[in-house]
């Protein structure tokens, strides 16, 4: 059980399994296993690794207790950080259970579904609340979500329909409703915001798959834009991105890329490139100036 548990085990799962109540006491008193908290132990004498503050945590609150926050997404392996304290949450009815260096509780009013063999909030849920807390990183939350393919836009924009009050559900609805589109990241996003949409250059498809490679996005024309974020485009991934581009380029597809310098510093010059080559490959429409291109005239 212990092994299963991370090294933990609670004071009724000892004695539930065969194990003299004095002889927990004398393992404790001796040394050899840890109290964590009232009737929670670490069934060792080092100090307990990240894992195992997940599982105390989790007993310690309770069978309706989930690990929530950042160590949620950690668990579900969408982010690497390991923080402290680990949040847990409760629902509101739950008795108080006291902070410490190791764990915060929280409790709430509305509803949550966990999953897990060391229960946790599902990610959808997770993510909202931290765009909640931190709505300055809403876009970075969403996006990451999405990004992972752990959850999609429309099991968020569901989860946003069950929470009655959300602080900035309109900004969410708007970040959902592009997501849905195939934005996958904080690039992808800022590209169709400042680049796309600020110049008229409607028609990109998102995410297109084609012979395994997929597309960040596809004009009909004949034009394909990758957009390189450094993440997922490292090490091997290069070469990766070579082939694509290889690949495409014997089809008769032309290929632009930008990153983080094109998109955020240099919208405008970055959709000139994009029309005039969408130009050339006959899109017949025309391009307008946004608000940076006229301040810049």
């Amino acid at each position: 059980m212990a092994a299963s548990q991370a090294g933990i085990v609670t004071w009724e799962q000892a004695l539930a399994s065969g194990m003299p109540a004095k002889t927990v006491c004398k393992l404790v008193r001796d040394g050899y296993w840890t109290r964590l908290a009232p009737a929670i132990y670490l069934t060792h004498a080092l100090m307990p690794g990240w894992s195992s503050l997940v599982w105390a945590g989790a007993l310690a609150g309770g069978p309706e207790a989930a690990i929530t926050g950042k160590a949620a997404l950690r668990l579900d392996s969408v982010i690497e950080d390991e923080d402290l304290p680990i949040p847990i949450l409760l629902p509101f009815a739950a008795g108080y259970r006291p902070a410490s260096n190791w764990w915060s509780f929280s409790r709430t009013r509305t509803p949550f579904r966990s999953i897990g063999e060391v229960r946790r909030v599902r990610i959808e849920r997770v993510v909202l609340d931290l765009c909640a807390a931190e709505p300055a990183r809403a876009l970075h939350w969403v996006m990451l979500a999405v990004g992972s393919r752990k959850t999609t836009a429309r099991r968020l924009r569901d989860q946003l329909d069950e929470i009655p009050r959300h602080p900035i559900r309109a900004e969410l609805k708007a970040l959902l409703a592009d997501a849905e589109q195939g934005v996958q990241s904080p690039l992808e996003y800022i590209y169709l915001r400042d680049v796309e949409r600020a110049h008229g250059l409607s028609g990109g498809r998102r995410q297109v798959r084609s012979r395994g490679y997929f597309r960040d996005v596809d004009y009909e024309e004949g034009l394909i834009v990758e957009l390189d974020g450094r993440l997922g485009h490292e090490g091997a991934a290069v070469f990766r991105d070579m082939d694509r581009d290889n690949y495409h380029t014997t089809r008769g597809k032309a290929t632009l890329r930008f990153g983080w310098h094109q998109c955020f510093n240099a919208p405008c010059k970055a959709a000139a490139m994009v029309a005039r080559v969408r130009h050339r490959l006959g899109w017949a429409d025309d391009e307008h100036s946004c608000g940076r291109c006229l301040r810049a005239a």
